[in-house]
C-alpha cells in the first residue's frame, strides 16, 4: 500500500513539473496523498493493515490515481463521441470542471 501511494505521489510530482494541471488541483491531489500515506502508516504500525481498512485506503488511492490520470490525459477513453467527445473512463463529459 505504501509503495503504491509513493508511486501515485511520484506521478503527481512529474505531472506538476510538466505543468499538466493547475497548481490548485496538484495541491489537492498532494494533500489527499499525504493524508492517505499518514493513514496507511498508522494502520500498518503493527506490520499489517486490517483488510477492511486496507480496502478503504485502496479505494481512496484508486480515486486519487484516477483523478491524476484524468487530469493528465493518461486515462483510457470511452464513448463514441456522440456527446461531444471522448472522456476518461469513470467520468462524464464535464469532468473535472462539471
Amino acid at each position: 500500500m505504501i509503495n503504491q501511494i509513493q508511486s501515485v505521489d511520484t506521478g503527481i510530482r512529474a505531472a506538476m513539473q510538466a505543468n499538466q494541471f493547475e497548481p490548485g488541483e496538484a495541491r489537492d491531489l498532494r494533500t489527499q496523498i499525504t493524508q492517505l500515506d499518514r493513514a496507511a502508516q498508522r494502520a500498518a504500525r503493527d506490520g499489517t493493515i486490517p483488510v477492511t481498512q486496507y480496502q478503504q485506503l485502496l479505494a481512496q488511492l484508486d480515486d486519487v490515481s484516477q483523478k491524476l490520470r484524468a487530469a493528465t490525459g493518461s486515462a483510457f477513453l470511452i464513448g463514441n463521441g456522440a456527446d461531444g467527445g471522448y472522456y476518461p473512463n469513470g467520468y462524464g463529459p464535464n469532468y473535472p470542471r462539471g
